[in-house]
């Protein structure tokens, strides 16, 4: 376990984005006039993106909606 954590920390740099790098796609909408009246869009990295037909599916919205109850003890 010790070694994990320095090896995870070698390699994460390639995979995740700093705070910084992470607030600057709602950096960009909250104060960009090329983005201004949008609305109901995904965006990543500072521009539009589709979403993945599982991100629209209301079958899916269901199943994790049911799960997310159960886990934070609404249902059991």
């Amino acid at each position: 376990f010790c070694i994990q954590i320095p090896l995870f920390n070698l390699v994460s740099w390639a995979f995740f984005k700093s705070p910084s790098e992470g607030a600057q796609t709602i950096v960009y909408l909250s104060t960009s006039p090329e983005v201004e009246g949008v609305s109901g869009k995904y965006f990543g990295d500072c521009k539009e993106e589709q979403l993945l037909p599982k991100a629209t599916d209301d079958l899916v919205a269901r199943k994790l909606w049911d799960i997310s109850e159960v886990m934070v003890g609404l249902l059991k």
